[in-house]
């Protein structure tokens, strides 16, 4: 066996594959899409959960996260960063349709005084941001 074959055959025997199948943009679009797949389920689940009571808004950001970890294939900082926006973008925009502002329910009025809603509500959406942080980095490729 070759030197390059014998290096590859380590690689694999490791659980350190190449993500994607030897291509990283196929691993990035891959988890930006389970990231926003993830985003709208943990939407969804969000006004399910809320509608029976319960506050869960760390659900969409998290979601975020798990979709695009689970889907990369492949450990990335960068789409990390991504998701923790995104899922900073997906709990804002599941308080806001939970919870407008009475004064004004629109959008705009809402990131503007966005400082205004209650501490739990903010404390919850930075759990979300920091949980699509951490998932959404993703894992080396066969490590559990």
């Amino acid at each position: 066996m070759s030197e390059e074959g014998t290096e590859l055959q380590e690689e694999r025997s490791n659980g350190r594959e190449l993500a994607g199948n030897g291509c990283p943009v196929v691993g990035t679009v891959l988890g930006l899409a389970g990231g926003v797949g993830g985003g709208v389920l943990g939407y969804f689940l969000f006004m399910v959960i809320v509608s029976q009571g319960f506050y869960a808004l760390v659900l969409p950001g998290a979601l975020v996260g798990i979709g695009c970890g689970a889907l990369s294939g492949r450990k990335s900082t960068g789409l990390g960063i991504v998701c923790a926006i995104l899922g900073l973008a997906a709990g804002i925009f599941a308080e806001w349709r939970f919870a407008p502002f009475a004064e004004d329910d629109s959008l705009s009025f809402f990131l503007t005084h966005f400082h205004k809603n209650s501490g739990i509500t903010l404390v919850l959406i930075a759990v979300g941001v920091v949980c699509a942080f951490y998932f959404g980095r993703g894992r080396e490729r066969g490590q559990t």
